[in-house]
């Protein structure tokens, strides 16, 4: 009998709260080859020394680089079963005080960087593949502590996934959007304290999620067994 093959995965933003978990989680599950990229600062290499996998560092504030970091990725795994895309930056800012400078480093990096890397990843996917993008419940609902150039840049986000998931369905490749609510991950600490007060009274469950449960949604979306799962935007946030 032919061994079954490894599935591999890539993982932009591995070196942050969500994309450390989820790291942990494909690598347990035997996901191999495991490409993680990131921020050098981001700690990325030494998470791909603990797991087996393999760094590149990346500055999506720079578009025009993604190709290069794709381009030397590719070149130790010539093809890709999941692709999941998890960098972004928060901000906090009210509509008043967010200047043109602010809004453009957001859309860089949470939109403009995404759509980059996700455009690169279209021809190493496989057939079958499974696409996960962090949205966040900003990108669809009035966030109490997040600014507007965040909450544009993740309803970009979650519209972009529903168009690649109707572009890529005759691939049989699913692509879906998640979107947290506050997680317990070190990008809350950009937040002011009376602002995560409001925010975690209004979450029915009466706490911040875990990046664990997160990873765990994100294993699933990129498994084959969610393989009629497609264009969704599918909410992790303790019932709000």
């Amino acid at each position: 009998m032919m061994a079954k093959r490894q599935r591999s995965a890539c993982i932009v933003g591995a070196g942050g709260g969500i994309g450390r978990a989820t790291t942990a989680l494909l690598a347990e599950q035997g996901y191999a080859p495991l490409v993680l990229i990131d921020t050098k600062e981001s700690g990325v290499d030494d998470l791909a020394a603990a797991h087996g996998g393999i760094a590149h560092h990346i500055d999506l504030r720079d578009p025009a680089s993604v190709p290069n970091v794709f381009a030397n990725a590719r070149k130790a795994v010539d093809r890709l079963d999941a692709y999941v895309h998890l960098s972004g930056v928060v901000d906090n800012k009210r509509l008043e005080t967010t200047t043109l400078d602010l809004w453009n480093e957001i859309m860089a990096i949470n939109l403009t960087g995404m759509f980059a890397c996700v455009q690169q990843a279209d021809t190493w996917l496989v057939d079958g593949g499974r696409v996960v993008i962090l949205g966040s419940m900003a990108g669809h609902a009035a966030s109490k502590v997040t600014g507007p150039a965040y909450s544009a840049s993740k309803g970009g986000i979650e519209a972009f996934t529903k168009k690649i998931a109707r572009d890529w369905g005759p691939r049989r490749i699913t692509a879906n959007c998640i979107a947290p609510g506050p997680i317990d991950t070190p990008m809350l600490d950009a937040h002011p304290p009376e602002r995560m007060k409001e925010s975690m009274a209004a979450i029915p469950l009466g706490r911040l999620g875990e990046p664990e449960e997160v990873a765990a949604l994100i294993g699933h979306l990129a498994s084959p067994e969610a393989g009629y799962t497609s264009g969704a935007v599918i909410n992790i946030s303790g019932g709000l």
